[in-house]
């Protein structure tokens, strides 16, 4: 059986069952123009903060949709820290795909990693935050998934080594060990530019004691890498005792 579309919650939103939620304009449009949905028809709506809400549309026109909350879940936030991907901001395109994979491969943070070979600076990463941040709730709905993935402020190499707790940190590297050498406690990726990491970054992550692994016999794209090695600390993560 199909199963009902996902839509976003308006911002502020507390539905209760039997109560009606009209969409934000740009939900109502994606709802009645690329889902084809009409009066009538089941959908699901979710905030990304646990709320999940089944719903029926009463009202389904180009000016206005309207849902009646039909029943109303919460689901419980997800315990441990997750994994966290420090990605090397790339160019536009790839930073929105790395977003959108992110959110879909089940990513608990995401942060645009300002490197020393990173082409975009903190100012311009900065202004693409709310960008990503809305590609991130769309992707939400795709994979319905409750609970939103944070994208903090950009930050530099050194200032995510200096918070990641010791033990805790893996470098993609095409040159680094196998996944079977990796421990349990290892949750924050970070995986660099085109260029790589600098020699200084480097150092830094030696000296920190992160873990490097190898993430196949090919050497990867950023954005490739950046997927690849999330997918698998999350697998990890989820399969351990």
């Amino acid at each position: 059986m199909k199963q009902p579309p996902w839509l976003l919650l308006p911002e502020g939103a507390r539905p209760e069952i039997g109560g009606t939620v009209a969409l934000d304009p740009a939900e109502a449009r994606h709802a009645t123009g690329p889902l084809r949905l009409r009066a009538g028809d089941p959908v699901v709506l979710a905030d990304g903060a646990g709320t999940v809400a089944g719903a029926r549309l009463r009202e389904a026109s180009k000016v206005r949709v309207e849902a009646e909350v039909t029943s109303l879940d919460l689901a419980p936030q997800p315990e441990g820290p997750g994994v966290t991907l420090a990605v090397s901001v790339v160019e536009n395109r790839a930073m929105d795909w790395v977003v959108q994979k992110s959110v879909e491969v089940g990513l608990r943070t995401l942060i645009p990693m300002v490197s020393e070979r990173t082409q975009a600076g903190p100012r311009d990463a900065e202004r693409r935050l709310d960008h990503w941040r809305r590609i991130a709730m769309q992707a939400l709905k795709q994979c319905r998934r409750p609970w939103a993935m944070a994208i903090s402020g950009p930050l530099t190499t050194a200032c995510i080594v200096e918070q990641t707790p010791p033990g805790c940190g893996v470098v993609a590297d095409h040159g680094g060990e196998d996944a079977t050498s990796l421990p349990a406690s290892a949750w924050v990726l970070a995986v660099g530019p085109e260029g790589g990491f600098s020699p200084s970054e480097d150092r830094l992550f030696l000296d920190r004691g992160w873990h490097r692994l190898c993430l196949g016999p090919h050497v990867l794209r950023a954005e490739t890498a950046a997927i690849v090695g999330g997918a698998f600390l999350v697998s990890r993560l989820q399969h351990a005792p």
